[in-house]
């Protein structure tokens, strides 16, 4: 199962959790009890984006839409990525407080 850890903006570990392959990021966040700031769900407000800070080639970053707008390398918004299978820890970090 492919593991996420995801980091404060000030890269300091939240919590690191398995995460399921073909399902949205911020939903199984929100499962583990990881607060993420969102809004629209949908890809358009941009609330829950986060930084890939390593394994970006594992993210999927339209897993269930494309975002309103184009993406830096390093960015995904949460509410419609996923993830592929790997035995690497993918590392997310919030930009938000």
């Amino acid at each position: 199962m492919t593991q996420l850890r995801i980091e404060n903006n000030k890269g300091e570990l939240i919590k690191e959790v398995p995460i399921d392959v073909g399902r949205v990021l911020l939903s199984q966040l929100e499962s583990h009890d990881i607060e993420i700031p969102n809004a629209c769900r949908t890809g358009m407000c941009a609330a829950c984006m986060c930084k890939i800070v390593s394994g970006s080639e594992h993210v999927i970053k339209n897993l269930r839409g494309e975002p309103a707008f184009p993406l830096g390398e390093d960015e995904v918004m949460t509410c419609i990525a996923g993830v592929k299978e790997t035995d690497e820890t993918i590392v997310l970090q919030t930009l938000y407080e």
